[in-house]
């Protein structure tokens, strides 16, 4: 029997670039390197579409598939991913690919291929017209209608060395794209550590700007237009809907390498969001359907996620290299690989995708410590206990202390993880245990950074010890941790005792009742702080807690009439600030109610006595923050609001709205800009975080989108007036206000 060399049946596909040799005579060099960059585009898609690159040959390419429509959908995406990126060029120095497919029996020896298949596929390639694609009939026969494309007969061919003529067409490319006059559109809102919680202002930008090159260069190379549009936000525009979705997934991917590469505090992080529609670009920027869907889709991800629109999906071919989850019937996402792990779902939202760096002090969580029994006033208790260390270690100025509601976020997480997620490096962790008068409550320090116990301690007490026993936990901690106290801070992180036990009672229910932050929880605060102020009337702590429930009521929504709560929550101030011992809490409430009634410099002195008090305080330093925006000072309020989202990383949407607004006023627009948008992000029918975007968009000179953000918040709130709301500001200067109704009116809100 006659020895034969091993065939199989391929599809192959065979590559060269029109008129090289005039190209290369213009300019080799850049020849050469154009040539190179789309070697690589063939490299990296034949192996997409499970091909295999066979042989290189100057300005030519051969590869094999193991069948034809792979083959055929492979060559469609080049063709068209080349044919955009020589959009703009001269036609005379465009590089443009012959590409011809055949369908055959080929001999395969050392992962080469040889024979009359290859032939057939070089001569068909010979007859496509440069940027086009010729297929033999076996090639036509094995596709079908399996693409979106449109075959012309061009008939029989001859061809040199060949026996039979072969049948030969012509391919052209309606596959996955956008309808005519239409765009996909490709929107990524940018989320950073250094925009949130960064001090170095340049050091911020340099991240951000290295960021943005990342994804715009890489929208360039799949042929995508990168729209001129103000901020951080990237916009493009794409004529293939593939081409978008595959550069949002590699784009993401590549973020993330650089990510792992760079300190956390230089981290950036994008959302995307991608809708198929009609575009048009004016000089208020881009418009159309297609760009408020796409910024819904990217308002509603979280960070790293890429979300596409039911018409995308539409316009995707069956088999694709990622795969996708249905969010709703109309909104799909796509997942992320192996290597590009999600985050763990079980953390705050705010805490998605947050790379939180280590202080330069010792840092520290106090986690919720857990009461072991069911009696609920033990449970209050260990709440108690936990919230007094709390408040002996926010005064001083060599710790780093996580805010206690943030700590709370993550109760029942591991020391292990609630660390790093909240950015320090020590966690405090306790038990309670109450039997008749006796308490016994077990604590331990933890450093998890390589999870060990550093410290751990078991108390027995009586029942009337715990403002004692607090006392020795944070002088524990304190040494432990090394922190070094300034002056005068020995003194203040000890305080006076509840000595009737009564008020002990009821002040530790209240503090528990407080932190579930509702409106029942919080009426339930308050009457029991009035008491403790009743039974203990030489001590601070109730009239400061009643000021605190009362402020948070108002805020909140939680009474009928905020003006009148306000009032009441500055007079408990007012009654908590003159004792020697007030820890500076009550004066974060009375700067900002003096802020209300327009007494700008008691505003100023009280709040800033608060954090001098409290200089580790989120409060503090956020409503310091507060007032320092509406008196004219937002570089100084910028600096407050970032150290308050750093000390609390689960934040309120509120702080973002002053972080945002005082960037808007300090002229950091593309600042104010990508930090409302978060507002959003973790708000969805948050009118005030909307009204601070419209105005910085409208000083960013994108009006477009000022006005889509107008029509949003008119959507939830159709009684919204740009005047009324302009009267409800309290700043210090008229100016400021004058400008803002008039951002808001160019934003399409009425007066």
């Amino acid at each position: 029997m006659e020895d034969r060399l091993p065939r199989k049946l391929s599809a192959i596909l065979y590559a060269d670039v029109a008129d090289y040799s005039r190209l290369t005579a213009l300019d080799e060099d850049d020849t050469h390197r154009s040539l190179t960059s789309s070697l690589d585009l063939f490299a990296e898609q034949v192996q997409a579409y499970r091909g295999r690159v066979g042989h290189y040959a100057g300005d030519a390419v051969l590869a094999d598939f193991s069948n034809a429509t792979d083959a055929l959908a492979c060559a469609c995406y080049i063709q068209r991913i080349q044919n955009q990126k020589n959009v703009g060029l001269a036609e005379g120095r465009q590089l443009k690919f012959r590409v011809g497919i055949n369908l055959g029996e080929v001999i395969d020896d050392r992962g080469e291929v040889f024979g009359d298949g290859v032939n057939i596929a070089a001569r068909l390639e010979a007859l496509a017209a440069p940027g086009g694609v010729c297929v033999s009939d076996a090639v036509r026969m094995a596709v079908g209608n399996r693409l979106k494309v449109r075959f012309e007969d061009l008939g029989d061919r001859e061809m040199k060395n060949i026996a039979a003529p072969v049948r030969v067409w012509q391919v052209y490319d309606s596959a996955w794209g956008p309808e005519e006059g239409e765009s996909c559109v490709l929107r990524a809102e940018v989320r950073a550590f250094g925009i949130l919680m960064g001090k170095s202002k340049r050091g911020i930008r340099e991240a951000l700007d290295s960021a943005r090159t990342i994804i715009t260069e890489e929208i360039e190379a799949r042929g995508g237009v990168v729209l001129d549009i103000p901020s951080d936000t990237v916009m493009a525009r794409f004529n293939d809907v593939r081409a978008c979705v595959r550069c949002a997934v590699k784009v993401r991917h590549a973020v993330g390498q650089a990510n792992a590469l760079i300190a956390a505090d230089e981290r950036v992080h994008y959302r995307y969001g991608i809708d198929v529609g009609k575009l048009t670009v004016g000089k208020s920027g881009p418009v159309g359907l297609v760009v408020d869907h796409a910024a819904a889709l990217c308002a509603a991800a979280s960070p790293n996620e890429i979300r596409l629109s039911a018409a995308v999906c539409a316009r995707l071919p069956d088999e694709v290299e990622f795969s996708l989850s249905a969010v709703t019937n109309d909104v799909y996402t796509i997942d992320r690989s192996n290597e590009d792990r999600a985050e763990p779902g079980s953390l705050p939202p705010q805490l998605a995708s947050l790379d939180l760096p280590l202080p330069d002090k010792p840092s520290i969580a106090l986690l919720p410590f857990e009461f072991v029994g069911d009696d609920p006033e033990g449970v209050a208790l260990a709440e108690g206990l936990r919230i007094d260390i709390q408040n002996a270690l926010v005064k001083l100025t060599g710790l780093f202390l996580i805010a206690a509601g943030a700590a709370n976020a993550l109760r029942g997480t591991a020391g292990a993880v609630a660390g790093p997620s909240l950015g320090v490096r020590y966690v405090l962790e306790g038990s309670v245990r109450r039997s008749g008068n006796r308490i016994r409550v077990n604590v331990q320090l933890t450093d998890t950074s390589d999870d060990v116990v550093i410290w751990s301690e078991q108390y027995d007490r009586n029942l009337g010890d715990e403002f004692a026993l607090q006392d020795e936990i944070t002088e524990r901690v304190i040494t432990a941790l090394d922190v070094r106290l300034a002056s005068g801070e020995q003194a203040r992180i000890w305080r006076k005792c509840l000595t009737d036990p009564k008020a002990r009672e009821l002040f530790y229910r209240g503090i528990s009742e407080f932190f579930q932050m509702s409106a029942e929880s919080m009426a339930k605060a308050r009457r029991n702080f009035e008491r403790v102020a009743e039974l203990a009337p030489n001590s601070p702590l109730g009239a400061t807690w009643v000021a605190m429930s009362i402020w948070f009521q108002a805020t909140r929504g939680w009474t009928d009439n905020a003006v009148q709560a306000r009032q009441q929550a500055g007079e408990w101030a007012e009654k908590a600030i003159v004792f020697e011992d007030a820890d500076g809490q009550a004066h974060t409430i009375l700067g900002n109610v003096r802020l209300l009634q327009r007494r700008y410099d008691d505003a100023l002195e009280i709040a800033r006595t608060a954090v001098a008090v409290r200089p580790g305080c989120t409060n503090a330093n956020g409503f310091l923050a507060n007032v320092l925006l509406h008196c004219g000072e937002p570089v100084d309020a910028i600096a407050h609001i970032k150290n308050a989202i750093r000390i609390s990383p689960v934040y309120p949407p509120w702080f973002l709205e002053i972080l945002a607004a005082s960037c808007r006023e300090a002229g950091q627009i593309g600042d104010a800009i990508s930090v409302a948008q978060e507002v959003v992000r973790l708000a969805p029918q948050n009118v005030q975080g909307r009204v601070i975007l419209a105005s910085s968009l409208v000083r960013a000179g994108w009006a477009a989108e000022a006005k889509r953000i107008g029509a949003e918040i008119l959507a939830l709130d159709e009684t919204f007036s740009a005047g009324r709301y302009g009267e409800q500001q309290v700043f210090r200067d008229e100016a400021v206000i004058k400008r803002l109704v008039a951002d808001l009116n160019e934003a399409g809100l009425p007066t």
